[in-house]
């Protein structure tokens, strides 16, 4: 009987792990200023009614933009030239009935009265920079992942399982064409 509930609790973590997402990375716009590298994303992004539940009773939802510069090899791993993270925090504010997402590492901020337009303006916090490679056959890729780790306590485990909670991105890869 142990077993039994055991390889079932297994199996549900991994259909919930192997399900889709319907979020997805549309477009990455690669700028090249002076000796940088400018990537910002263009993202279809939705949530379900229960993440918008639990910002609007005050739970803080962070979610992780991860980007990883690298050059591919058929023999062998990729080779990693650079990763980047960048951590935005999404909260409510009743008083004020403030939606509001903050990058936590740059500090920089964007309010929204609608809940709708904050999705739609997520994408302008969730640009990465890097110092211009030499290297000419270098593709980047990146990804959105809700950091459950940082949810309270109580809610990691149920988050787990929901697929409601699923926002995760598969990784968008584009080639680059430095010049």
């Amino acid at each position: 009987m142990r077993i039994k509930f055991t390889t079932y609790i297994l199996s549900m973590l991994l259909i919930s792990g192997i399900s889709c997402a319907k979020n997805h990375i549309m477009l990455l716009n690669i700028d090249q200023k002076d000796k940088l590298l400018l990537v910002s994303t263009l993202l279809s992004f939705n949530s379900s009614e229960q993440i918008k539940e639990a910002i609007d009773n005050g739970t803080r939802i962070t979610v992780i933009a991860k980007a990883q510069l690298y050059e591919p090899r058929s023999w062998w791993f990729d080779r990693t030239l650079d990763n980047k993270k960048v951590f935005l925090e999404i909260s409510y504010f009743t008083l004020s009935k403030l939606y509001v997402v903050k990058n936590k590492i740059t500090g920089e901020q964007l309010g929204f009265n609608d809940y709708e337009q904050l999705w739609k303006e997520f994408e302008k916090l969730a640009t990465f920079t890097f110092d211009l490679p030499s290297d000419s056959n270098l593709w980047i890729k990146v990804r959105l992942v809700l950091d459950k780790g940082a949810l309270p306590t109580v809610m990691q485990l149920p988050v787990l399982i929901d697929s409601n909670w699923d926002i995760d991105t598969p990784w968008h890869e584009k080639e680059l064409n430095l010049k």
